[in-house]
């Protein structure tokens, strides 16, 4: 079978340019020839055809088979180049071998001419195979790269904005004679948003383009595969041509960002040429917009949830203030209801029954059981506000438990023991005296709600190896759920924190001794179980740690009564 053949010749005589043909045809090839023998018109022919070779004269009157063959070598054209000559010396075809000609031989010995041509035919094949494998692992690995660069830089930043420009400017070093858009969707609306481009004009694609979902964004979208056309300016899906034919784009492919089996929407490259996106380019650019669709999907989730996290912030700091603008307005009229009620019951205004007395104590007790929770609230707010400092100040331990025991000299309704334990000779304690009175009134009147009846123990003891005093409440009461251990310290929480829940209270008051406590440079810890009562440890220093000692101070909330809501 013939093999067809496309030489171009080098040659001043026409009939030597036959014979070379007729030789070659005589070995089996179908030839196709153009004879040249100029500069000019030998890269004219080189530029306008392919060849498969080039046989050349070594001598001619205006050109020399040598400025043929620097010519070849000045296109990086990889074709054999043969040498033929009348008369040529041993020295000259070293000189010609080493200037790059791959044979030569001689015009009287012609019969080489087909052996040498098909030899340099195959390795000039080999070579180009070599050289397409060695092009195609460069370029694997060039996107090897380009995907371990893009995966680094789009994981760098979690702001949206700068993740698509890093993404742009990796593609745009990929793909150079392009043009790349991005549009993400918006499921509810069914509505495209284009939010960032390169290499377009981009105030007039974004007034231009289509936010509907029509078009090719629709079919991409709605098959969620990758699209190519091959002349968007004439393809009749392409819904709106203009931006294409205005930005000269001709080719297309259109890839769908899906993360977690979420569509997010799509982007889209463009050539400026004629281009056919092979099944490499689909896979590569996939596999990039996977990247970016990763890297979109965390953006717009940090999106979400900085957002969520503001909201959430101005919705607390408005609680808060309503809490403590709430707090200070209730606390004035429950007041002049305490002292009303004190005058009545005294007997100021006028002489009254011990009915009447009894309900008044019942009036005052349950007005001091809100005025605490108020005092919790203003507590709290100041607390969350972190602007609660201690008053630190020297005062005897022994004197302040006696004080304290002495506002629990009766108490009502409950058929309760509140039993003290401290040794007499209890130390001098540093710290903010107001605040650990507050935190025992917590805890006690805490350990007096839930107990219905039996024991309510206040205890202390005084560590001198650690400069420590460990303060005790504990009572027989109902206990806290296991599971509620790690809660309870919450704002707002209580063991029982349903609807239904038998005791009452805002839930504030284990809150605050736990930051009072911390706030003294100390610790508490609970040990209780369901059914069989609780106890709360505090461990405060004797001293507090400078970093509180230093603190400004601060005026603590006036507190109206010993009893405090709790939880």
């Amino acid at each position: 079978m013939s093999k067809s053949l496309r030489v171009l010749v080098v040659d001043d005589s026409e009939d030597d340019a036959i014979l070379l043909i007729r030789e070659l045809r005589r070995g089996g090839h179908e030839v196709n020839f153009q004879r040249v023998d100029a500069p000019e018109a030998m890269r004219l022919a080189l530029a306008k055809d392919p060849w498969d070779l080039v046989i050349s004269d070594y001598t001619m009157p205006s050109f020399s088979g040598l400025e043929a063959l620097e010519l070849l070598q000045t296109t990086a054209i990889d074709i054999p180049f043969i040498m033929v000559s009348g008369s040529i010396g041993e020295e000259t075809a070293v000189n010609v071998m080493k200037a790059g000609a791959h044979d030569y031989l001689m015009k009287d010995n012609l019969t080489r001419l087909t052996p040498s041509v098909e030899r340099e035919l195959r390795e000039a094949g080999v070579r180009r195979e070599r050289h397409r494998v060695e092009e195609e692992n460069r370029r694997n690995w060039s996107r090897i790269q380009a995907l371990h660069d893009v995966d680094l830089a789009v994981t760098s930043t979690l702001d949206l904005q700068a993740v698509l420009d890093i993404l742009l400017e990796k593609i745009e070093q990929l793909l150079p004679n392009s043009a790349t858009t991005i549009k993400l969707l918006d499921r509810d609306k069914r509505e495209l948003h284009p939010v960032a481009c390169r290499n377009l004009i981009e105030k007039q694609w974004k007034n231009v383009g289509r936010k509907t979902l029509t078009g090719l964004a629709k079919i991409v979208l709605e098959n969620r595969i990758p699209l190519t056309v091959a002349n968007v300016q004439t393809d009749p899906r392409n819904a709106n041509p203009s931006v294409a034919i205005k930005e000269g784009l001709i080719s297309y492919l259109g890839i769908p960002l899906i993360a977690k089996n979420e569509t997010l929407g799509l982007i889209a490259f463009y050539t400026k040429d004629s281009h056919r996106f092979g099944d490499d380019d689909i896979d590569f650019l996939t596999t990039l917009a996977g990247q970016a669709s990763v890297a979109i999907s965390n953006s717009l989730l940090y999106e979400q949830s900085r957002k969520q996290a503001i909201d959430l912030e101005v919705s607390n700091k408005i609680k808060d203030e309503f809490l403590s603008v709430t707090s200070h307005e209730l606390r004035t009229p429950l007041n002049l209801i305490l002292g009303y009620t004190a005058m009545i019951a005294e007997g100021v205004i006028g002489d009254i029954s011990s009915d009447q007395k009894h309900a008044l104590d019942k009036v005052a007790n349950h007005s001091k059981e809100l005025l605490s929770m108020i005092n919790d609230m203003l507590y709290a707010t100041s607390l969350e506000a972190k602007v609660m400092k201690p008053e630190i100040e020297d005062f005897d331990l022994v004197e302040f438990f006696k004080g304290l025991k002495a506002s629990y000299s009766i108490l009502l309704d409950k058929q309760i023991d509140l039993t003290w334990s401290y040794p007499a000779n209890l130390p001098k304690m540093k710290t903010d005296e107001r605040k650990l009175k507050q935190i025992f009134q917590n805890l006690i009147s805490n350990a007096i709600k839930f107990t219905d009846r039996g024991t309510v123990t206040v205890s202390a003891r005084y560590e001198p190896h650690n400069g420590e005093v460990q303060f005790r409440v504990a009572d027989t009461g109902v206990g806290i759920p296991d599971q509620m251990h790690s809660v309870i310290f919450e704002k707002f929480r209580q063991g029982d924190s349903s609807g239904t829940r038998a005791f009452g209270g805002v839930g504030l008051g284990l809150y605050i001794v736990k930051n009072f406590v911390e706030l003294l440079g100390g610790k508490i810890e609970v040990e209780s179980e369901l059914g069989t009562g609780s106890t709360f440890i505090i461990t405060l220093p004797i001293e507090p740690p400078v970093a509180v000692q230093t603190g400004a101070p601060r005026t603590t909330p006036p507190v109206v009564g010993h009893q405090s809501s709790l939880s």
